[in-house]
């Protein structure tokens, strides 16, 4: 299996998808049932565990094709597809539609300029974009977000499905992420308890999101950006922060630039908070910015072929002078959005402890993928291979564990606070070694366009 097609979570792939090519009303029987056949056959023939994890793969096969065939609407067959998935138990296993009545779409390129999460209490708006349509509304980091047009997040909160609350506290940001977004220009009604507990309508225009446009197999196009900043510690030391929201090979040149440029510094912080994951090939040459030999980062193992993934030390950068990779302390920040070859990631480093992870437990969908479409039009997202870190570990289900938790504190973030980098911070502080020489400290924000 080419390396290139291990595809990242559905967590948020799922959320925006938009690929599905809808059939002529009377063509749709025939077209489910085919596609429900072909799901079925794709599984059988690639799943990891031949024994499907204890799962009477065929039974489940003669159970519900006829469901599929009494079915009423498009629809309702597709439900009897996603029974089926369910009964794998397993991440990554996905079927995306681009149908309205699915609810897997988006109605358009454009959204609101904030990030949100799920919290215990609904959903909490965690950034809101510097200078943006939303800022300028009067919109605050640390709000609770109530509805969205008219929508209360009370009913997708009744109605979030998943096997536990993790899974359900997802699905409830992914129907909220779905209704941010709308056409360009058109502008969304936000419901919002403030900080300080008003509540009050805001109007934000919708924009298009920021990054460089990335086409990728059967997933919709997809915003790619790297931001780097420089910050301090409260004791005075020199960190870099390198964030990027995909793994596709648009990020390699920023994050080497970015590595290059903080080589010198005293620690290196990768924030992953809201990476799904992507390409898994491209987490070898990352984490040889910072490993000087090729550590095993983790295996993968399909039904027959097992791959090694290890790190490809990066000794010459890209104009071709010979470096040396980061030695000083890495920092890796996580959340529930974090996923797929994120998590490979951050737990490969954690397990070898090269990196401490700090944040909030990953998705636990560590599953690479692949994608194929469907007669009705549709796409199926399936795992093709299973992960464990060198230590022997499996990040699906648990996730990465930090090192050190933090909590979400919306009471933090209208405070204008990151308790997540602050405890990174710290931590980069508490190791022993001697302060660089201090320089001026230079703010940058590097964004793919």
């Amino acid at each position: 299996m080419n390396v290139r097609r291990l595809l990242a979570s559905w967590l948020c792939l799922a959320a925006i998808v938009a690929t599905a090519t809808p059939h002529a009303a009377q063509d749709w029987k025939p077209a489910a049932l085919a596609s429900f056949d072909e799901v079925w056959q794709t599984i059988n023939d690639t799943f990891p565990d031949p024994a499907f994890g204890g799962v009477d793969w065929a039974g489940v096969k003669a159970e519900l094709r006829p469901a599929v065939q009494s079915a009423e609407s498009p629809e309702a067959a597709r439900g009897v597809i996603r029974q089926m998935l369910a009964r794998l138990r397993r991440s990554h296993f996905v079927l995306m539609s681009g149908s309205a009545e699915s609810g897997d779409t988006v109605t358009g390129d454009a959204t609101v300029p904030v990030e949100i999460r799920p919290w215990a209490a609904g959903v909490v708006i965690t950034r809101v974009a510097p200078g943006s349509a939303a800022e300028q509304a009067g919109v605050q980091p640390g709000s609770m977000l109530l509805a969205v047009d008219g929508q209360p997040v009370s009913t997708w909160m009744a109605a979030a499905q998943g096997a536990n609350d993790r899974a359900r506290a997802v699905d409830l940001w992914r129907r909220a992420y779905r209704a941010l977004h709308g056409q360009a220009g058109s502008t969304a009604t936000l419901r919002l308890r403030t900080p300080v507990g008003d509540e009050r309508d805001v109007r934000v225009l919708r924009v298009p999101e920021p990054g460089q446009l990335v086409q990728f197999g059967n997933l919709p196009p997809l915003r790619v950006k790297v931001e780097t900043r420089e910050v301090p510690t409260a004791g005075g030391r020199r960190v870099g922060v390198i964030a990027f929201n995909y793994w596709m090979t648009a990020i390699n040149a920023a994050v080497e630039d970015g590595v290059d440029r903080f080589r010198q510094h005293d620690g290196l912080v990768f924030d992953l908070r809201g990476n799904p994951g992507g390409l898994a090939g491209l987490m070898t040459g990352i984490a040889g910015h910072v490993l000087a030999t090729d550590a095993l980062l983790g295996r993968m193992r399909t039904r027959s072929v097992p791959l090694s993934y290890t790190a490809n030390p990066r000794l010459v950068t890209a104009d071709g002078r010979r470096v040396t990779p980061f030695a000083g302390p890495v920092a890796i920040l996580v959340d529930e959005l974090t996923a797929s070859t994120s998590e490979c990631f951050a737990g490969g480093l954690q397990s070898l402890g090269r990196a401490r992870v700090f944040g909030r437990a990953s998705a636990g969908q560590a599953l690479p993928a692949s994608t194929k479409r469907l007669t009705n039009g549709d796409v199926l997202m399936y795992a093709i291979m299973d992960f464990v870190t060198s230590t022997g570990r499996s990040l699906e289900g648990d996730g990465v564990i930090p090192d050190e938790a933090q909590p979400l504190d919306p009471a933090a973030l209208a405070a204008g606070r990151d308790t997540t980098l602050e405890a990174a911070l710290r931590w980069i502080d508490r190791e022993k070694r001697p302060p660089t020489r201090a320089l001026p400290l230079r703010p940058l924000v590097v964004i793919l366009q």
